[in-house]
């Protein structure tokens, strides 16, 4: 028994390929000349990442006419399945044509699904073909507490299955953590409409709302290709962002390369707020020292030129769990000699987890 799907991307575009359901799994029938199954690479990408996102369990044969009788585990293709679908990709085509002249032939494939009811797998392949795209108004409804909001119930566990794993982009968290942009973004849709939320109720990528509203929420967005720059900030939006916050030359090499670092030098420069925490960690513990590297300035330089060797930074572990409105509390703070300092401030901008 077989059964022809239609495969259609994201934004409604349906591929040229040649995709049959069976009761183990599907077949995708192999690329030949110049127009049949021309998006053959397209096409599996997009199943593996769709399969991947409905945590799917799979393994993949060759199919080809030649090897059918041939035993099913003997002609098992191996693949990398933590690697990026691309790299998996081609790792599928060099298995794929081992012991061959041929170096670029895209054959027959079974994807063998085992104890996932033909219903259930049509539904993930072919996705929700229905849907459209949601206007710009009903999507800037998402605000920064829906995204957090998000983010926690990924880091939580929680997931977002109708999203496959990011192929292409990774916002990562205060903390370093990298998260599928679809997939944060989806959920807080979800929350902020009240909606079931799918791929095609929205775009991802630069110039998107999505990925705008991600980075007002202070998620950095990188590529995940190497040698693939992230567009450099436009200096006028990093203005506005400063506002009446004057940064230190350094601070603002730093504000150049991740302009969310903004709103954490503003947070340590609140006004106050530094000189409490001081005051505090004195009472505490009867003189100023680095909380990190236990540097005491007093023994090296005296109590009065000592002082300014100790710098107030803004804890990063609290940064990551803040919400719209969060106050600042000396409990926020950590006392830090100016080396140590300026390393967090670096890893900060690097977008590098902060221990």
């Amino acid at each position: 028994m077989s059964d022809q799907l239609i495969l259609v991307t994201d934004h409604g575009t349906q591929l040229n390929a040649k995709i049959e359901l069976h009761e183990q799994g599907l077949v995708l029938h192999s690329r030949s000349g110049t127009d049949r199954n021309r998006d053959y690479r397209a096409a599996l990408e997009m199943l593996l990442s769709r399969l991947d996102g409905a945590q799917i369990t799979y393994r993949i044969y060759l199919d080809s006419q030649p090897v059918q009788g041939i035993d099913l585990a003997d002609r098992e293709l191996s693949f990398d399945r933590l690697s990026p679908v691309a790299t998996r990709f081609d790792e599928l085509v060099r298995a794929m044509n081992k012991g061959s002249s041929s170096h670029g032939a895209w054959r027959r494939l079974f994807i063998e699904t085992s104890g996932t009811k033909p219903v259930r797998l049509r539904q993930v392949v072919e996705g929700q073909r229905n849907i459209t795209r949601l206007p710009a108004s009903e999507l800037r409804k998402v605000t920064t507490a829906h995204i957090h909001n998000a983010v926690q119930k990924l880091l939580g566990g929680s997931d977002a299955p109708n999203f496959a794993p990011s192929r292409d982009y990774d916002a990562f968290t205060d903390t370093g953590i990298p998260l599928a942009p679809k997939k944060v973004f989806g959920l807080a849709l979800k929350e902020a409409l009240g909606i079931e939320a799918f791929p095609g109720h929205f775009s991802a990528g630069w110039g998107q709302i999505s990925f705008e509203l991600l980075e007002q929420a202070d998620l950095w967005i990188a590529r995940k290709k190497e040698g693939v720059a992230r567009p450099k900030p436009d200096p006028k939006v990093i203005e506005a962002q400063l506002g009446d916050f004057v940064p230190t030359e350094e601070e603002r090499s730093w504000i150049e390369g991740n302009p969310k670092i903004v709103s954490h030098l503003k947070r340590e420069r609140a006004p106050g707020l530094a000189k409490e925490k001081r005051e505090a960690f004195i009472a505490e513990h009867k003189r100023l020292f680095c909380e990190d590297c236990k540097f005491d300035p007093m023994e090296k330089y005296g109590p009065e030129a000592g002082s300014a060797c100790i710098e107030v930074h803004h804890h990063r572990t609290h940064l990551a769990n803040m919400e719209p409105g969060h106050k600042t509390s000396i409990e926020d703070l950590k006392c830090l000699c100016a080396n140590c300092h300026r390393v967090l401030h670096r890893k900060l901008a690097l977008g590098l987890t902060v221990p």
